[in-house]
């Protein structure tokens, strides 16, 4: 039963986008060529990039699986930054630290407000466009929904059940672990899975702006070389990679979530 169900639900949320792509096939037999590439074209040749061993000419000496490792790999390391520093400043200003939080608090939400796409230029110059620059580009953008969820998660934790823990003796480190922690939690995945969709959106802004690798660079050369296929594939491609990305955290929130029901100080 429990196969069927997922078999059912599988079936489900496939048809919208299978009746899409169906609907771009018979679409693109009407439009001018030059203006849309059908999907049998782009699956087509995407799959012979993606097999090729060999980089071809206008590839920069790489492959479209090298590209979008690279592209992967400043994510990682501007998520993984941006992580680190968002959720522990969120917990800082929406827990013990209420001077810190009306110091900086103010400051963060007018940073937040910067257009990420109009200050690329600002990166470029303080960092250059190698690899720095990226990184910095994806921390910037991904910190704020992280932090900005964490504090907001953190300061909506009810008042009552920490003052039940502290009056049963629970020292601060165990309200935070036992009570803050576990309820945070859902602001916390928020944060997250928003974070990782504007990353991928900013690692390609970056890579289009100046870049000599990855997936935004391998757009570029494919729509100078007017490949509609690969320039519409490569599009296809990220927005895939993005979608695996939200469905890891989503599955990573139902297993922490998990765990808080067990929660105790």
């Amino acid at each position: 039963m429990k196969a069927l169900k997922f078999i059912r639900k599988v079936v489900v949320a496939a048809l919208p986008i299978i009746a899409f792509f169906l609907l771009w096939q018979l679409a693109s037999a009407y439009v001018p060529r030059g203006v849309i590439s059908s999907p049998v074209k782009i699956a087509q040749a995407m799959w012979k990039e993606l097999i090729r061993v060999k980089p071809a000419m206008n590839m920069g000496g790489l492959t479209l699986l090298q590209h979008t490792a690279r592209s992967l790999w400043r994510i990682a390391k501007g998520f993984a930054l941006s992580g680190s520093v968002g959720i522990v400043f969120g917990f800082l200003l929406g827990t013990y630290f209420k001077s810190l939080e009306k110091l900086f608090l103010p400051f963060f939400q007018v940073c937040e407000k910067l257009n990420p796409f109009a200050i690329i230029p600002v990166f470029m110059i303080i960092f250059g466009i190698d690899e720095s620059e990226k990184v910095a580009i994806v921390f910037w953008a991904a910190i704020w929904p992280i932090l900005f969820n964490t504090h907001a998660g953190a300061k909506s934790v009810d008042p009552a059940l920490v003052k039940a823990a502290r009056t049963m003796g629970a020292s601060r480190f165990k309200v935070f672990v036992g009570v803050i922690l576990p309820s945070t939690l859902p602001s916390v995945f928020t944060g997250l899975k928003l974070a990782i969709r504007v990353a991928f959106f900013m690692i390609i802004a970056a890579e289009l702006a100046g870049a000599t690798s990855g997936i935004g660079w391998f757009y570029i050369q494919q729509k100078v070389a007017y490949k509609l296929a690969l320039v519409y594939g490569s599009i296809l491609l990220i927005t895939l990679i993005a979608i695996i990305f939200n469905a890891l955290f989503t599955r990573l929130e139902k297993h922490f979530l998990k765990w808080k029901e067990h929660a105790f100080v």
